[in-house]
Formats: structure tokens, sequence, C-alpha cells
């Protein structure tokens, strides 16, 4: 492992706790860091109100993007079709998501469209999606004693998104946690429930994983991890509700719950789990015999190849890893400035690691930093959340 070097880090920040634990954070005074309650429509005037700066950033971003994919007449209908079916898709299946997309638009008073074009990203069909993230998995002796640890970077690429971390209670005592695209409610990157489920994900994209835009009205563009986090009890019924949740792409998706880990690669159609072991390492392309063939090789997304070698040997020999040690590997330049586990973009070009997360499974601590890992204070590993004396993160 090559220890990060300072460089010029275009997010720095620092590691903060805001999960779910008995001695997790109680508040914060980073504007970024969210407590939300009520109903879905309530949550999302929180959000708007609080992100109000952050979601027009986003909105503005996204609004880029579109000027840059959108190029002529064609392309601008493709995207105006795709958009309108998609929300009558999201209207139709799920009122309470639909409601929370309006709050937040009201509580951001941004134009409802402009909040339908965070979450449904049509415009990210007309190319693949440039996001590139890194999962690590580790448990057993891997870990800490008694512990699984999941950690993910996301890496971005074109405009940046900047995030928020939303810490949720619902009218029926459910909790959660998530960080997403500050605006969005749909795709979270990873997050942690009071069942004591952790997940997080991260694309694979070719020329052989196309979505077919003229389906948008039939399924959710990207899978909808905020739903199946806010359902899913344990590691093995996510998977399963995953089977049966209507998409247009696939993910690779990591999981763990006191009892158990999975490593799930999702097409648009099926769902493969990895053999079970105790780490695992997903970054932007499949392994599976079933679906590797539809992955990029080495020659289309090299970085991806080498994210996961580097981070499978570092958890293929670690012993009794720790967050803070897991933070530090996250920060790893290894191949920099591209083909690093923190990524950092030169001169506009390529990716940056945006955001990293790690959930500590039983407790239910979930820490975050909101910049790129290798320009993040992490002092709050010396003072880690108390654990539930039941140990879990139910309540």
């Amino acid at each position: 492992m090559t220890v990060a070097e300072p460089v010029r880090a275009a997010h720095p920040s620092r590691w903060q706790e805001w999960g779910l634990a008995p001695g997790s954070a109680g508040e914060s005074a980073d504007p970024a860091y969210l407590d939300l309650c009520g109903d879905p429509a309530e949550q999302g005037r929180q959000h708007g109100r609080a992100a109000r700066a952050a979601i027009a950033a986003n909105i503005a971003a996204v609004r880029r993007d579109i000027g840059e994919l959108c190029t002529d007449e064609a392309s601008v209908s493709r995207y105006r079709q795709c958009l309108a079916a998609n929300a009558g898709f999201v209207r139709r299946a799920d009122p309470g998501q639909w409601a929370e997309l309006c709050g937040i638009a009201e509580g951001a008073d941004a134009p409802l469209d402009d909040i339908l074009a965070l979450n449904l990203p049509a415009h990210m069909v007309l190319r693949w999606v440039p996001q590139e993230c890194s999962q690590l998995l580790a448990s057993g002796d891997r870990a800490a004693a008694g512990h699984t640890l999941l950690a993910k970077t996301r890496d971005m690429a074109g405009h940046f998104a900047e995030h928020v971390v939303l810490r949720r209670r619902y009218p029926d005592g459910r909790r959660m946690t998530e960080v997403t695209v500050a605006g969005s409610v749909l795709w979270p990157g990873s997050g942690i429930n009071d069942s004591g489920l952790a997940m997080s994900t991260s694309g694979v994209w070719s020329e052989r994983t196309g979505v077919d835009w003229r389906a948008s009205g039939t399924g959710w563009i990207l899978i909808n991890s905020h739903d199946l986090l806010r359902r899913a009890r344990t590691a093995g019924e996510f998977t399963d509700l995953l089977r049966g949740q209507p998409r247009l792409s696939g993910l690779n998706i990591a999981l763990a719950d006191p009892g158990d880990r999975l490593a799930v690669e999702a097409t648009a159609s099926e769902v493969t789990v990895r053999d079970r072991a105790d780490h695992h390492v997903l970054t932007n392309h499949y392994e599976c015999p079933a679906t590797a063939p539809l992955a990029p090789g080495p020659d289309q997304n090299a970085s991806s190849y080498h994210r996961a070698a580097t981070a499978g040997r570092a958890l293929g020999t670690s012993h009794g890893l720790t967050p803070g040690a897991l933070a530090e590997l996250l920060a790893d330049h290894t191949g920099y400035p591209q083909d690093s586990l923190c990524r950092h973009q030169v001169e506009g070009a390529g990716s940056e690691t945006t955001y990293a997360s790690i959930a500590v499974l039983p407790e239910g601590a979930f820490y975050v930093t909101l910049g790129n890992p290798c320009a993040s204070d992490r002092t709050v590993f010396t003072d880690p959340p108390a654990a539930a004396e039941t140990g879990g993160a139910a309540g």
C-alpha cells in the first residue's frame, strides 16, 4: 500500500460519524449532515430547505451535463421523452417517494422538473454514467474481532455533485442513514439501517450494458437503493427485493448484516451473488462467469481492475482491520492519479473521489467524509461511538 502523500485535493474534508449507534453524534456543525423525520413528503421539505444551496449547485451541474450531452434537437427530444416517461413510472409505482421529490422541490424552492432530473438521471442513459466507485468489505479475521466493515468511495467525472448525509426517522420508527446527492432520494451510494443492514453500490458500464431509453416508463433508470434499504432487514432480503425491482440498468452492490455478507452483481434482468468470502472488493466491472462478459475489459476501464487488485491485496493480507485503518486504505495513492483508490482529476480530466463512507457492524456506526480521503482529517477514529449493550443497531 502506498500511503497517501500530500497532493492538492479538490475536496479536503474530515471524517465524521453520523450513524445509528447509541454513541453516534447527535449533532454536526456541518450543514451537509442532516437529521430528517416525518413522512416522506415532510422529510423532502426538510431536505430541500436545509440543503437549498447544494441542491441549486447540483441542478446547475445537471443542466450543464444535459447541455453537453444533448447537442441537437433529436437528443433533446429523446431526453425529455425519457424523463417524462420515467416520472410517470415513479408516480405510479411509489406515491410516497414521489411525494418526497415534490417535498424537496417545495423546500428548495426549485422547479420539480429539476428535482426529477437529479433523481431520474435520464441524461445518463445517453452515455455511460460518469461515476466510478470502489467498495471494500471485510469480516472474520480480516476485521477487528466480531466486526464487519463495509467501505465505499464515490468517484465522479464531469461536473461534480454536492452530497449530503441524511439520517432519517420515519413515523413507523424505521431509522436509516444514507449518503446521496443533495436533492436526490432514489440512488444513495451507501447507507445503513436500524436492522443493522449496510449497503453500498458501484456502477458497471460498457457498450454491452446499454440502457434502452424507450423502456424508461417501465422501471427505475438506476437501481432504487433507497427503497431497498428502507424495506430490507437482512442482506438476503435486500437481494430478494432487488430481484423483484423493475430496473433499466445494473450495479455492483455490497451488503452486510450482523450475520451475513454478500457481494452482488446485478444487471438489468438478473442478480448474481459471488461466492462467500471473508472479504470482497467490487469496483466497476463484473467478475462472475454469468456477468463478466458484459463488463468493460482492462483495456476499457484499467482503473477498475487496478483499484480492485490494490484493495484485494490489502484486504487479503489484513488482520484485525479497524475503521481507522480502513479509512487510511481508502486514501491510498497506488496508481495515482486515476488508478488509485483515492482519485484526483488533473487539469479537469478524469474522475475525482468526492466522498467515502465506512459502516461498522454490529454497532451501527457510520463514518463519512465528503471529500478526498487523503485530505480528510481522521481524528474521529480515535474516539469511536459506543457499542450497544446487546450489539446491533436495531432500535
